[in-house]
């Protein structure tokens, strides 16, 4: 297929094989690639929910410090008062940063807040990042005494999928859709369930997730992790799995740990390590009670360092029964780990099944203790590790995610030409 332009509505024309198609697709390229020394710094303003430990926050705040890194101009208004990823972005040096003390619902004095921070700012890009703060940039945009482009980057499909009032909401949401210049999509499975949801895809990208592949380098957390692991008595041939994520329902912990029971009735010498926490921790440890398996699972807790703990384990697990593009599986692959998915949302963007990692069905418990046990073969184990961290390198490296995001700001800032991105 063409390659899309930024913000350009897609092409339905097929492309020959080769000839000058060809060549003038990898001009574009080139183009994209090189882009950046015709780029003028930018005033970016983000506009968040709040600032808690999760993965949509967690990619806002690399990729507003990640944008201040490149010579630009970084604000961030978020709206809600948990602030736990504050001090990163201060020293990351995003200023002004500012709470805007917003109330459930719609907050007119929190609009008032955010619009200020507008005036005083002038960014010339304001991004939302989730639905409820596209709507507040949106509303506090238009309040602004300049008004500057917006910019909607989407993480969720859930808002969606729940039902009731959520659906609700998202009539009122998809009106702001409309107002921002360009939407941005984490997955091309996202862009196609709001396309079916009669979201136009007109003026909208889809950017991958990336990984900073330097801070998740096995080599600055093995000594770290092979201590640990003897310190919690793992043996050396034994199976160990992880599964870095809150204790919520869709997360379904449980279901892995009915498989490391079936695996262990087998004669699988496994463990299991759980790192997070939630409102799911008393009956996750009910579950590990039922099933005897107290001391085959260690409880990590939430770990703002998972590193160590993902590099002690042999293969990392997502049970979730939904998601969307998880940023969490990037760092296990990152740090060289095979992966066991669930086949839901955007995993097929991330995992080729028998090359990094191995899919199956959501739910289907069956299908994960026969996917978990292939891994008893350390050869396996190790050939799709290198898969794994061969994928990140090749497609989900963080720098690379910033090349796309900065090339889109500056497409919409009107700051540089619209070119074609690979």
């Amino acid at each position: 297929m063409r390659s899309r332009g930024i913000c350009s509505k897609p092409s339905t024309a097929a492309a020959p094989a080769d000839g000058p198609w060809r060549q003038r697709r990898q001009a574009r390229f080139e183009l994209t690639i090189h882009a950046k020394a015709f780029m003028t710094t930018m005033k970016i303003m983000f506009v968040a929910d709040q600032l808690k430990f999760g993965g949509g926050e967690r990619h806002t705040v690399a990729l507003a410090t990640g944008l201040v890194r490149r010579g630009h101009q970084v604000a961030l208004g978020y709206l809600k008062d948990s602030a736990e990823l504050a001090p990163d972005l201060e020293q990351g040096g995003v200023a002004p940063l500012l709470c805007c003390h917003a109330k459930d619902g719609f907050d007119y004095a929190a609009m008032g807040r955010l619009a200020a921070l507008v005036d005083q700012f002038e960014p010339d890009v304001m991004i939302g990042t989730s639905q409820y703060s596209l709507m507040c940039a949106a509303i506090a945009g238009l309040r602004a005494r300049k008004r500057p482009k917006l910019v909607f980057i989407n993480h969720s499909m859930g808002v969606v999928k729940r039902g009731g009032k959520q659906r609700l909401r998202f009539v009122v949401y998809r009106q702001f859709y409309r107002m921002a210049q360009c939407t941005i999509y984490i997955s091309e499975l996202q862009r196609g369930f709001f396309k079916a949801l009669g979201v136009s895809d007109a003026r909208s990208e889809v950017v991958h997730n990336g990984v900073d592949l330097n801070h998740f380098a096995v080599a600055r957390v093995a000594d770290q992790a092979a201590a640990m692991r003897r310190e919690h008595g793992f043996g050396a041939h034994e199976l160990v799995i992880g599964l870095c994520a809150i204790f919520r329902e869709e997360k379904r912990q449980v279901d892995l740990l009915a498989a490391l029971a079936r695996l262990r009735a087998q004669g699988v010498a496994a463990r299991v390590v759980l790192v997070g926490d939630g409102s799911m921790r008393p009956q996750i440890e009910a579950c590990i009670d039922a099933l005897g398996l107290r001391d085959a699972v260690l409880l990590a807790g939430f770990q703002q360092d998972v590193r160590p703990y993902i590099a002690m384990c042999n293969v990392m697990a997502l049970t979730s029964h939904d998601e969307n593009f998880p940023i969490a599986t990037l760092e296990y692959m990152a740090l060289g780990k095979p992966l066991v998915a669930s086949d839901v949302g955007g995993m097929r963007e991330q995992v080729e099944h028998g090359v990094n990692g191995l899919l199956y069905p959501a739910g289907d418990v069956d299908a994960l203790v026969a996917a978990l046990s292939r891994f008893s073969d350390e050869a396996l184990c190790a050939q799709l590790g290198q898969g794994a961290l061969a994928t990140v390198r090749a497609r989900f490296d963080a720098e690379r995610m910033l090349d796309r995001y900065e090339a889109i700001f500056q497409a919409v800032a009107g700051k540089l030409a619209r070119v074609g991105l690979a």
